[in-house]
């Protein structure tokens, strides 16, 4: 007899032998039991977790000889032609290649036939999801008003695709994933009766690994057979898998709380070199973090550990405060995104170790400047619920004139002139922001454009000019993009470039006369431009003036938006 693989053998025949499906079973069963037989099922859920195989046990137990019954017996011949797959009145079809509409109108005009043995006729159609549309409406009227001797199965993973008309014609059941212990005792049942020599460690890898789907662990077992023949240990599932070894996930999480992104680097080139998984890299560096999150909440019970992998967790859930591990783990979330669809995984990793092995801005930022962490605390949580919008750009508008434009009067919102001294009082505050001088009696203003902080104002205007001057000379508007803005005066503007050669370019006499020319469009006629390299420590401070900056004109919006006011302090006194 020719060899059978383990997900084919060990495949389900009754109900009860059907894993992590309690729901489902359960009310099929009844049913059942209670001849309240619907026409038409819609099984969804994951790959691997029981859906056609329930599916076929329905259709034992709908024509067993005995039924219809919730223990269809197996052995008579209905049975049997069910398990082998050839019986003329229980029908699998593959939605993805009988897709169209000609096979819809086939199956409509075949449902007609009275069964040929059995007591129902059932159709099994897997993949669903993958029908036409005209397929769809073809089905729409016989899944709806079957012949009483038919009943429709349709099984997907992807019911979002469905059409509501469909799944509104269907009794659906949704197949949940199946729990790593779940899978990890049923692994244990084959083995044994398989007699097939294995670790614990090991089964509890391929358990894990196989991401909820039984299937794909019993394939994994299959092939760790193989690939051992003889006991199976932890090391050959993590080379099948890929799967890096715990305890170079112990490793990575201790450079991160040394700040020593070289030495992880140096572990994720060994690790690639010895054929791991980039993407099971990052999932199993997901689930780490995630138990250390749970442990320095105190919930070490509800993680299964080791014991000497529980110590290590209590060990390492020191290293880190619970917003640092809610930071880390939010960034190993969006570059396992990345990694997915990129065809140089490294690097991502790379710059990945990087950024968990820098400092957390807002803690860092709250140890050196307490004031102004809470301030900055409270506009990101503002800029994020009312999505503040930048001042608009029209495309089909000339550069603006350096000369103010009037503002036509109904434009103009209540308080106008005090909102404006709010904000340029804000602006000018920079770093003690929460730290508002009681000022005089606000003086009129004329009704103007609002006035906003002088260098957010040259920023908005630099866009333009670096726009204007790269529709020109292409390369040099790509230099200008990359200079940074470090101060800005009344009639100047300091800019810094990492690169000499850049440096050199911009000084050009010809690009110089091409800049000046653009910049008198949009500053004054002696305006003019400073170049400086950045050096160690002075890209630093630039960060840290713009970093106030935007700080500064944020609070300025916040309080144009909620027509607030400034107020003294008191507190401090």
């Amino acid at each position: 007899m020719p060899y059978q693989v383990l997900a084919r053998k060990w495949r389900p025949q009754l109900f009860e032998e059907v894993v992590g499906q309690d729901h489902v079973v359960r009310t099929l069963r009844n049913a059942i039991s209670m001849r309240r037989i619907g026409h038409a099922y819609l099984f969804t859920g994951q790959r691997g977790t029981g859906k056609t195989s329930t599916a076929r046990i329905l259709a034992k137990a709908l024509n067993c000889k005995d039924g219809p019954t919730p223990n269809p017996c197996n052995r008579c011949d209905n049975c049997q032609e069910i398990i082998r797959g050839n019986s003329l009145d229980v029908l699998e079809i593959d939605g993805a290649s009988n897709r169209g509409i000609n096979e819809v109108r086939d199956l409509r005009e075949r449902v007609k036939f009275t069964p040929a043995k059995a007591k129902f006729k059932v159709y099994i159609i897997d993949e669903v999801h993958m029908l036409t549309r005209e397929a769809f409406n073809a089905l729409l009227k016989t899944l709806e008003e079957p012949p009483s001797h038919v009943i429709f199965i349709l099984a997907t993973t992807n019911p979002h695709k469905l059409p509501l008309t469909i799944i509104s014609r269907c009794q659906k059941f949704d197949f949940r994933g199946i729990s790593t212990a779940e899978i990890l005792t049923r692994l244990q049942q084959i083995v044994e009766k398989e007699g097939i020599s294995v670790t614990e460690g090991a089964l509890t890898l391929i358990a894990e690994g196989a991401e909820n789907s039984m299937r794909d662990a019993q394939g994994t077992l299959d092939q760790a057979i193989s690939y051992a023949r003889g006991r199976i240990e932890e090391r050959d599932v993590t080379d099948i898998m890929g799967i890096p070894e715990k305890k170079s996930l112990f490793t990575l999480t201790k450079n991160i709380a040394r700040k020593d992104p070289l030495a992880n680097i140096g572990l994720i080139n060994e690790l690639l070199e010895r054929g791991k998984d980039p993407e099971w890299l990052i999932k199993g560096w997901q689930k780490w973090f995630r138990d250390l999150m749970v442990v320095k909440m105190g919930g070490g019970d509800l993680i299964s550990l080791s014991p000497g992998e529980r110590k290590e967790a209590e060990d390492q859930a020191a290293y880190f405060s619970s917003r640092e591990l809610l930071h880390i783990m939010e960034l190993l979330g969006q570059a396992r995104g990345k990694i997915s669809f990129s065809s140089q995984p490294q690097i991502q990793l790379e710059v990945l170790v990087v950024q968990l092995s820098s400092d957390f801005e807002l803690e860092d930022l709250a140890s050196k400047e307490p004031d102004l962490a809470r301030v900055y605390q409270k506009i990101l949580d503002l800029e994020e619920k009312l999505a503040v919008p930048s001042l608009p750009v029209k495309k089909d508008m000339d550069p603006p004139s350096p000369r103010r434009e009037e503002k036509q009067p109904e434009m103009t919102p209540p308080n106008a002139g005090k909102l404006r001294e709010r904000k340029k009082e804000a602006s000018e505050e920079g770093k003690g922001l929460p730290r508002i001088q009681k000022r005089e009696k606000l003086e009129p203003r004329s009704e103007e454009a609002p006035v906003i902080g002088q260098a957010d104002e040259f920023s908005q205007k630099w866009e333009l000019v670096v726009r204007e001057v790269e529709d020109k000379r292409k390369s040099l508007g790509s230099i200008m993009q990359k200079a940074k803005i470090l101060t800005v005066e009344n009639n100047s503007a300091t800019l810094g470039l990492e690169k000499v050669f850049h440096q050199e370019s911009l000084k050009k006499k010809e690009n110089t006369r091409l800049i000046q020319g653009v910049l008198n469009k949009f500053f004054t006629s002696n305006f003019t431009l400073h170049y400086v390299l950045l050096k160690e420590g002075k890209e630093e401070k630039s960060e840290e003036i713009l970093s106030r900056t935007k700080l500064a004109d944020l609070v300025a919006r916040t309080i144009d938006l909620f027509q607030g006011e400034i107020v003294e302090d008191t507190t401090r006194r």
